[in-house]
């Protein structure tokens, strides 16, 4: 009996104690850079890093290890990022708005303030097997990108458009049904983002698929009962609405004006963060210094990689011109910027 008391005692003190922890390691060339921890409530701004977004902060330190906790974070189940990149600390510079810093790293995951899980972050490809959850709603994202690689795996093999219409039609349906069995609706909602956004390959069958099927509705009522405090369904409600899902045309005029003001609040975002890098640049001191004998620092293969940036040549480019994989062009560039001392391309042109 006194060990039933103490069970429950000691139960009652963790869930009265809860916190979350967001532990991990990245490769050594992040080291003493930046991580991000960023909530997010639209999947279509999910790319776009903005400041009002960042809830922690964590210095990579010499092992590469960070770490993120404390217990401030939403008790239901809700969508954040992190982020981590090495073009500077500046979270206003416009590389970080715009999300166009190369030598980065993101991992997108479902969480509450309970929840501790530990990224690998130091190794993509291998992440799935030693990432270490509380719960399986943490890596239902991921099996979802992994459910999507492997739809996609015979795409580029294939000789016609016959063959590609029929992978595509099987990955829009295989990745609606797959995210609809993970039971956790915001899986749902990030799957309905990679199918349905306007640059997916799959939109056709989406939109063709909005005339006969009720699966939305299904989501949306499951997005306002277990989020209706969050902005998940309304940013859902709205998508539906832009594309005209017929079960609710009758209710276009009233959530026109949100669309409206939701576009409205994104260009305000941007352009007050555009405000804040022009500021802040006004303040910065250039520093001039000599640069460094590339040819002397760096490795044959690192100094080839350089001089083809030189000739802005994009990392794709890269790859195939010296018959490398895109992995080991990002893995050059961190260890050209390490040792050159540089964060960013445009600096490259000082050396020649």
């Amino acid at each position: 009996m006194k060990n039933f008391f103490a069970v429950i005692f000691l139960f009652g003190f963790q869930s009265i104690c809860a916190q979350f922890e967001f532990t991990g390691n990245a490769n050594e060339s992040f080291q003493n850079s930046t991580a991000y921890l960023i909530h997010v409530d639209d999947f279509n701004k999910s790319e776009i890093l903005l400041t009002e977004k960042i809830l922690q902060t964590s210095k990579i330190d010499s092992t590469s290890n960070f770490v993120f906790k404390g217990d401030f974070l939403k008790a239901k189940n809700s969508v954040y990022k992190i982020y981590l990149d090495r073009c500077n600390d500046n979270i206003d510079d416009s590389m970080h708005l715009l999300n166009q810093c190369e030598e980065s790293i993101s991992i997108i995951f479902i969480a509450n303030n309970q929840d501790r899980i530990h990224f690998p972050l130091n190794n993509l490809d291998q992440m799935f097997c030693s990432l270490e959850y509380t719960s399986n709603h943490n890596v239902a994202i991921h099996k979802i990108d992994s459910i999507q690689d492997e739809l996609l795996l015979g795409l580029h093999e294939t000789k016609s458009d016959i063959q590609r219409e029929i992978i595509y039609d099987n990955y829009f349906n295989e990745l609606q049904h797959f995210s609809s069995s993970l039971n956790e609706p915001l899986a749902e909602l990030y799957a309905f983002h990679l199918y349905s956004e306007d640059k997916s390959f799959s939109r056709d069958y989406y939109i063709n698929d909005l005339n006969k099927s009720i699966y939305y509705s299904r989501l949306l009522n499951l997005l306002e009962e277990q989020y209706s405090e969050s902005a998940y369904p309304i940013y859902f409600k709205a998508e539906l609405l832009k594309d005209q899902y017929p079960l609710l045309k009758s209710e276009n005029k009233n959530y026109q004006f949100i669309i409206y003001l939701l576009s409205s609040l994104l260009l305000f975002s941007i352009l007050l963060n555009i405000l804040i890098i022009r500021k802040n640049r006004s303040r910065l001191k250039i520093n001039k210094r000599s640069p460094i004998d590339y040819k002397t620092a760096l490795s044959p293969q690192e100094q080839k990689v350089i001089e083809l940036i030189h000739e802005k040549l994009s990392n794709k480019e890269i790859a195939e011109k010296l018959f490398i994989s895109l992995s080991t062009v990002k893995t050059h560039i961190n260890n050209i910027y390490s040792k050159l001392s540089i964060s960013s391309r445009k600096e490259i042109h000082h050396f020649f």
